[in-house]
């Protein structure tokens, strides 16, 4: 019966320690331009014509590019990475500069 009472309470000392979770170590993060000159945002065609361009440019910040397989592209599209890249370059059309940048920060 100690043993048991002893063993239970090692393992419920060991439930409640903090995990130590090692961050990856080795990440890359990519900064690509996208251009927004000559485009009208005010214009939905201009509009779209941006994101395509931001979309695009946040896959390859990710880790697709114009090669790789559908499903990869689609993995990319649905990561954090992806999400991250997008908001952040969202944030910026509203400068007043002729481009912005698309970050992604990946694994290698």
């Amino acid at each position: 019966m100690k043993t048991l009472l002893a063993s239970t309470a090692a393992l419920l000392l060991l439930a409640g320690a903090p995990l130590a979770v090692a961050a990856p170590a080795d990440m890359q993060t990519v900064s690509i331009p996208v251009s927004k000159a000559k485009l009208n945002l005010d214009n939905p065609r201009d509009a779209r014509v941006l994101m395509r361009r931001i979309d695009n440019a946040a896959l390859e910040a990710c880790g697709a590019d114009t090669h790789s397989f559908v499903e990869v592209k689609r993995a990319v599209a649905a990561s954090a990475c992806h999400r991250d890249a997008v908001a952040g370059a969202r944030s910026q059309l509203n400068n007043n500069q002729a481009s912005l940048t698309v970050t992604g920060v990946r694994g290698r």
